[in-house]
């Protein structure tokens, strides 16, 4: 099997190659690009300003409102994972991750885990994990609240701080273009009693534009005790004060239970756990002839109920594990254009976080109200030389524990020809030890340090056929040092910082429009980790079609991981697997269209947690209404 997803991929590469030729002959030009695929489109998340993608020294991947879309599903995670090269999501059942013992969800990129907190997610530029462990919670990034998402691979410490050793993942939340009123609506349901439902409604008139949203998700899962529910909403409205001014508010909402089923080889009852997180966010943007800035203020919080559960034979747990944290601050940033080709930014961070975390309240207090902070500064100047785009970032951060540190990145990108860009990049990366790590259980250690990685960078871009076939390689190599690990000492486990590491690898992503009803799409990657990760595949292959004759749509997606570590150490364990997924769509009407979806068509026997089997294949069906 794995050599016939080799072949597929290349025989996909070779066609979209020779229709290249073809295009620039024959077809018209198409007057609408999906902006997941477009290499000259801007990005905000490597400068915090509108850049065009192929001038950013550092690679981006994107994937557009019209992918997720297209995907079907419900979360934002799983498109991710199969359309960003690089990017890995752990699962467990048809819906839903949880948390703590037992949770699926783990995102992982370039063998940099989110789980540890060397990844960071942001929603709009503002970071977005649970400030106890570190870690993001992929149970709270929903998709139809996305506009479009930006991964930037390698360190992003300059703009975004801690936690982004490894890249940062930005999701833009959705914005309204279209005046009027639109109303849009889904229902499905299918294997494992799963049930879905979602109404959104966005508004614009003049200068207001509003969005309202909601969903819910419920499965009884494929294995017993598997069960998972969300309930999400999402409000998010702006307003032009004047040509140059604007603000916007947002706030968003989940609330999931997820149950953990154990092991197929041991068992859980009563593994359950009942998750809040919650986001706000008040911006206010200004755009003049050379100026241009905000200033954001957001708010995060979480409430974790965790019932840990117990194996046949044992004992209910006597108390609930409870935790509460949050985090909140402002990012205010100014970028000036002093004269042709130049852009100087500065910007000023500001993040408070804490939280506290119990079993039995009078006798297993783990992390008592604990409050921490940074502030830090940072300037990032670009310059265009014909050709020739150099950048150049320094970050100060000062931490209540670790004092002061100074984070270096630099970059060039150069277009020998306009369909040819070539990017290089060095950026360092740091990772402030979280709470747990420093006062929680057993291996607590608040004499730890931060950590530490540098990141190497070298990228081509290539459009053909009229921009309509894009290509990207990405080589890169990442060291780091002062790695926390658990050691023991004087016979007792302890968090040390003793740990290092060198990751390096490939990326490739193509994306071809064929015509104004076919696309195809592909990615690749290869890792090599000295120190292996689990949840991290050393290989990833995805080919992807996308065909939308007249009323009818269909979407195509084979995937295939080899060398996916379960375990690792002295017992290391690796998997490989292969997935097809497919939804085909179609329009009753002009606003009602009805589809059905099937994942893992191919029936694969896989797990990407050791021993959490996933489900054969399973279908879902629906309808679709837009007003």
């Amino acid at each position: 099997m794995k050599r016939i997803c080799y072949l597929l991929c290349l025989v996909i590469s070779y066609q979209a190659v020779c229709l290249a030729d073809d295009a620039r002959t024959g077809m018209a030009k198409l007057e609408a690009i999906d902006d997941s695929i477009s290499l000259d489109e801007v990005v905000v998340t490597g400068t915090r300003i509108p850049v065009a993608r192929d001038l950013m020294p550092i690679p981006v991947s994107i994937v557009g409102r019209q992918t997720i879309e297209r995907s079907g599903e419900s979360m934002l995670m799983p498109t991710l994972a199969r359309e960003v090269p690089g990017l890995f999501v752990t699962a467990r059942g048809m819906e839903g991750y949880g948390v703590s013992s037992g949770a699926a969800g783990g995102i992982n990129l370039r063998g940099f885990g989110g789980g540890e907190g060397r990844l960071l997610i942001l929603i709009d530029g503002h970071p977005q994990y649970a400030a106890i462990y570190g870690h993001p919670v992929a149970d709270a990034y929903i998709a139809s609240d996305a506009e479009r998402v930006e991964v930037s691979h390698g360190a992003a410490s300059v703009l975004y701080g801690s936690n982004a050793m490894g890249g940062a993942i930005n999701i833009i939340t959705r914005k309204i273009q279209h005046e009027g009123n639109r109303l849009q609506a889904r229902l499905e349901g299918g294997s494992y009693g799963t049930q879905k439902y979602s109404l959104n409604d966005s508004y614009k008139n003049g200068r207001f534009t509003a969005y309202i949203g909601g969903g819910f998700v419920k499965t009884d899962g494929h294995r017993a005790n598997s069960a998972f529910n969300s309930l999400n909403g999402m409000g998010k409205a702006a307003y032009e004060l004047t040509d140059e001014w604007k603000l916007t508010a947002n706030m968003n909402l989940t609330k999931f239970e997820a149950e953990n089923p154990g092991t197929e080889g041991t068992p859980m009852l009563e593994g359950v756990v009942d998750v809040v997180r919650g986001m706000t966010g008040l911006s206010l943007e200004n755009v003049y002839g050379k100026t241009r800035g905000a200033a954001n203020f957001y708010y995060n919080w979480g409430n974790h109920a965790i019932n840990d559960g117990y194996t046949a034979g044992g004992k209910p747990q006597p108390y609930l594990f409870h935790s509460t944290d949050y985090m909140g601050g402002v990012n205010l940033y100014q970028a000036v254009n002093p004269f042709e080709g130049n852009s100087v930014t500065g910007g000023f961070d500001v993040k408070l976080y804490g939280g506290n975390a119990y079993r039995n309240p009078e006798t297993e207090v783990y992390a008592d109200h604990i409050k921490l902070h940074e502030i830090a500064g940072y300037l990032f100047v670009q310059q265009r030389l014909s050709h020739l785009m150099l950048n150049a970032g320094l970050r100060l951060e000062n931490h209540n524990l670790y004092g002061s540190k100074w984070i270096p990145q630099a970059g060039l990108s150069y277009k020998p020809v306009d369909n040819t860009s070539l990017k290089l990049s060095v950026s360092r990366g740091f990772r402030t030890p979280n709470m747990r790590e420093l006062y929680m259980y057993a291996p607590a250690n608040e004499e730890l340090k931060p950590e530490s990685s540098l990141s190497y960078d070298f990228s081509v871009n290539q459009r053909l056929a009229h921009n309509r076939l894009n290509l990207t390689l990405n080589l890169f190599y990442t060291k780091g040092d002062n790695i926390v690990q658990v050691v023991m000492v004087e016979g007792r486990p302890q968090n040390q910082n003793v740990g290092e590491f060198a990751n390096k690898g490939v990326e490739f992503g193509m994306s071809w429009m064929i015509s104004n009803t076919v696309s195809l799409t592909g990615n690749y990657n290869r890792l090599s980790m000295d120190t292996p990760l689990t949840g991290a595949p050393r290989q990833k292959i995805y080919a992807g079609v996308s065909f939308t004759p007249s009323v009818f749509a269909f979407n195509l997606g084979l995937t295939n991981i080899s060398d996916l570590y379960l375990a690792t150490g002295s017992a290391a364990q690796t998997t490989d697997f292969t997935l097809l997924n497919a939804r085909a769509g179609y329009h009753v009407t002009k606003w009602a269209e009805l589809f059905v979806k099937a994942d893992n068509l191919l029936g694969s026997k896989y797990e990407t947690m050791l021993g959490f089997p996933m489900p054969g294949a399973t279908f879902t069906a629906g309808v679709g209404i837009r007003f």
